[in-house]
């Protein structure tokens, strides 16, 4: 009887790893992603100001630990950013803000495999340089 209870057990336990282990990848995704993001926005912070734009349409490559790397060969995410400018609505028109400038970044997985890219947007503020 006793095996029979812990025979059980153990099957529903291994019923649930898949679940778990998929939980811990996922888990891993978002953090990387976030570092991905982290390190995006640190490169657009330490662009001078005025030469913003020629991040435009550039791609950096992130390994597994969220550093960026030389090549697509050693990359598990890649980055894309685009900018453009930051708009305030107002009553009838929407009047562009001169001080600032938005950075989106869209992070996919390498070109290796088939993965939809998720967008962020950041907002870089002229800091005088």
């Amino acid at each position: 009887m006793a095996l029979g209870i812990a025979a059980f057990c153990l099957v529903a336990l291994l019923g649930l790893m898949p679940v778990g282990l998929k939980t811990v990848r996922d888990a891993r995704g978002d953090a990387l992603r976030a570092e991905v993001l982290k390190a995006m926005g640190n490169i657009a912070q330490q662009t001078d100001y005025s030469k913003l734009s020629s991040l435009a349409g550039k791609t950096y490559y992130f390994d597994i630990n969220g550093l960026v790397v030389s090549t697509s060969a050693e990359a598990i995410y890649e980055a894309v950013l685009s900018t453009g400018t930051v708009s305030v609505p107002s009553s009838s028109t929407s009047t562009a803000l001169s001080g600032a400038t938005s950075v989106t970044v869209a992070i996919s997985r390498s070109a290796n495999t088939n993965s939809e890219a998720t967008t962020h947007t950041l907002f870089i503020s002229n800091n005088g340089n």
